[in-house]
């Protein structure tokens, strides 16, 4: 169509992998580091973990980005997940305050927090993935369960590790304070290669609809009535003026280690500023 256009880019020597994807491929808002402005924000992707010998984007796609410039790339480890993908563990949502956004973390060290505040209060016997057994577990799973599989717990401990190290990298390059990051409630469990994939369906891979979210549903306990993982979402995000919409995608994405926003897209409203003529 008319004002459309696109780069296609094909490595002839390289194999192509999942962090080609591009949920492996994110902006931040506009942000402020040391002084110097990224009007149009920082690229992300995810990466390898440095000096190792793990899985990288293609060099082709990396040099291309990179020599774009403006927008000065971040490279994150995003290795250790199974996929591979960095949205599997940041996304950015609108606020109407100063900062004018929020970075969301998958966070297990919240989900356990929110899981013993749950236990505490005589609900350990709720249920997850309720209505969706077959699809998610085949075993009756209770938050008194969970809080006690020490095997799952360590697996946490590592991914919360993994998570942290990205988040001390997002601080410094994208020039956040703590109170810019909000973290989300997520578990996840090691394959038996030692990577990470989603313990219930990963709500930090959400689709942005400017201040309306299409967040996965989770199916977590469900206690009095209502799944304790929505409600802890809502409490963090309707304050500042978001929309929460729980969105099944349990068959259609989660089953095959995706999300809502793998098969999902955003048509842009474009700047108002003419942006390619803007120089690093």
């Amino acid at each position: 169509g008319p004002d459309f256009g696109y780069v296609h880019k094909e490595p002839l020597f390289e194999a192509v992998a999942s962090l080609d994807s591009f949920g492996n491929v994110e902006v931040s808002p506009p942000v402020s580091v040391a002084g110097k402005e990224y009007p149009l924000g920082r690229i992300l992707i995810g990466s390898s973990f440095p000096a190792s010998a793990g899985r990288r984007m293609t060099r082709l796609v990396r040099d291309f980005l990179y020599a774009q410039g403006v927008q000065a790339p971040v490279e994150l480890y995003s290795d250790w997940l199974a996929v591979g993908n960095i949205n599997e563990f940041v996304t950015f949502v609108p606020t109407s305050d100063k900062k004018r956004f929020r970075m969301l973390l998958a966070s297990p060290a919240a989900c356990y927090r929110l899981f013993r505040e749950k236990q505490k209060e005589g609900q350990g016997e709720a249920t997850m993935f309720k209505g969706k057994g077959t699809a998610l577990d085949t075993k009756r799973v209770t938050i008194n369960k969970v809080l006690s599989n020490d095997i799952l717990a360590q697996q946490n401990q590592y991914v919360q590790r993994c998570i942290d190290w990205n988040r001390d990298i997002l601080k410094k390059e994208l020039g956040l304070l703590e109170e810019d990051i909000i973290d989300v409630p997520a578990l996840f469990k090691l394959d038996k290669q030692g990577k990470a994939i989603p313990y219930f369906p990963n709500m930090v891979t959400m689709i942005v609809l400017a201040r309306v979210l299409g967040i996965p549903k989770p199916f977590g306990p469900v206690a009095g009535g209502e799944c304790c993982l929505e409600r802890r979402i809502r409490a963090l995000l309707e304050p500042l003026g978001l929309c929460c919409h729980f969105l099944e995608d349990v068959a259609s994405y989660h089953g095959s280690l995706g999300e809502v926003r793998c098969g999902t897209t955003v048509q842009r409203r474009p700047f108002t500023f003419k942006w390619w003529h803007f120089t690093p």
